[in-house]
């Protein structure tokens, strides 16, 4: 495995296991989905076309606790989501039950997961919209839709990871690190740990706009993005995400 998707699966695991030490987006006042509604504008406002978008959340279910409830909360999804395909798989200790539902340009993915170690059941609640391009118009309804969804899922109002893919038409050589601090800027971000080869650029940064973050060792963090030139077109592509990007690229 290279070593920058290795880094990519570890931030992404590390973040996810202390999901619930923050909660982005609860400001009060504040639009549902601001993060991801920001980074597609600032993406086409500096002549990016929105290739993919993700959100991501989940959350901690405590009264399943064992496979009778795992079926009845199965069934409870099944009835509030009928328009999802729904299956059902027991592998060894893990009971999983899959959601899917595909509209337009949106995926949507439900999974009720409950694990057994030393005969202590642990179960959570999946949720993930993946969508291809974007617009004002469209996006409206679409992020409409996925807030009703989750206000029927989670018992809370869930932490969210959003993350924004797009794609310059032109090769930047030679000018990715200027161009992922134009992007800072733009987001009003403080960087504080990077990684710079030739063709690609990573920064973890901190932003005042986005009132939670990921906590660190001396360094909170709630925004990263990446810049990569392809190997054999003259394109760039640039992902976004917060807390942490999540699109692999």
């Amino acid at each position: 495995m290279k070593p920058i998707k290795m880094i990519i699966i570890v931030l992404m695991l590390s973040a996810i296991a202390i999901m619930h030490q923050y909660s982005l987006g609860k400001a009060k006042g504040k639009e549902p989905f601001t993060e991801i509604k920001t980074m597609a504008r600032v993406l086409q406002q500096n002549g990016a076309k929105i290739e993919e978008w993700v959100i991501y959340t989940r959350e901690y279910s405590q009264t399943v606790k064992d496979h009778a409830t795992f079926l009845h909360k199965a069934n409870e999804l099944k009835e509030k989501h009928h328009q999802f395909q729904w299956t059902v798989k027991k592998d060894n200790d893990i009971w999983k039950a899959t959601g899917l539902y595909e509209h337009s340009s949106v995926k949507e993915t439900i999974q009720l997961v409950m694990t057994v170690t030393n005969k202590k059941p642990q179960t959570y609640i999946l949720y993930e919209a993946k969508g291809f391009g974007w617009s004002d118009a469209n996006s409206k309804a679409i992020l409409e839709e996925i807030k009703q969804n989750l206000s029927k899922i989670f018992v809370k109002e869930p932490s969210l990871f959003s993350c924004v893919k797009g794609e310059f038409s032109d090769k930047m050589k030679g000018v990715l690190f200027n161009k992922a601090n134009h992007f800072l800027a733009e987001f009003q971000a403080k960087p504080f740990e990077a990684l710079q080869e030739e063709t690609f650029v990573s920064i973890s940064a901190y932003t005042e706009l986005w009132g939670n973050a990921l906590p660190g060792k001396n360094q909170l963090m709630n925004i990263q993005l990446a810049l990569r030139n392809t190997g054999l077109g003259e394109k760039t592509t640039i992902v976004v995400g917060t807390p942490i990007i999540t699109i692999e690229y």
